[in-house]
Parts: C-alpha cells; structure tokens; sequence
C-alpha cells in the first residue's frame, strides 16, 4: 500500500487567521487615517471660508458707517473716473472696474 502526503502550498489568497488580523487592522487603520486627515482638511476650508466671509461683512460695516454705500461713491473711484476722464459703468471705467460673479456656494459646504 502506498502512502500519500499532502501539504498546502503558501499562497498569498490563502491567510491564516493571524495574517487576515493583521491585513484587517492595517487596512482599518489606513482607512481611519485617510479619514481623519479629509475631515481636517475639510475642516479647516470650511473655518477659512468662515474667517473671510466675517471678514468681508465688518468690511462691509466699516464702509457703510463711513457712507459709502456704492463703489461710485468712494472718493478713490471718483478720482479714478476724473484722472480717466470716464464715466461709471461706460467704456474703459466698465473694462477695469467690473468685476464678475462666480457662484461659490458648493465650496461652503454645509450652506450659507
């Protein structure tokens, strides 16, 4: 009679109870850092995007105590059109001055 012996070859698909531990912590411990570095990042945007809109609201404030409730109000702008010869929202005043609007609600990320 022939005996017969048979051994398992080491596979990397094959993991013992000790090797699929340690796969599962490694991988659960790349996936919480991963994590808790967006959120942070996330975090931080979300407190610039706060600072600069308090930020342009007392800008906002200080111009409205000091009067000037329209860009073509501020003396800087006045001197502009005179030292140009211009007028408002006409030719090249209308090229330098004027800006455009972008939305930019998708960046505040949680509303307004």
């Amino acid at each position: 009679m022939r005996k017969y012996e048979y051994t398992e070859r080491q596979t990397m698909a094959m993991l013992g109870r000790r090797g699929f531990l340690k796969v599962v912590g490694v991988t659960a411990l790349a996936a919480g850092a991963t994590g808790y570095a967006v959120l942070d990042l996330l975090q931080r945007r979300n407190d610039i995007i706060k600072a600069r809109q308090a930020g342009l609201y007392k800008d906002d404030k200080i111009c409205q105590a000091a009067g000037l409730h329209a860009s073509h109000v501020n003396p800087s702008v006045q001197r502009f059109y005179v030292d140009m010869k211009a007028e408002p929202v006409a030719g090249v005043s209308y090229e330098l001055l004027h800006t455009h609007y972008y939305p930019r609600t998708q960046l505040a990320l949680g509303g307004h």
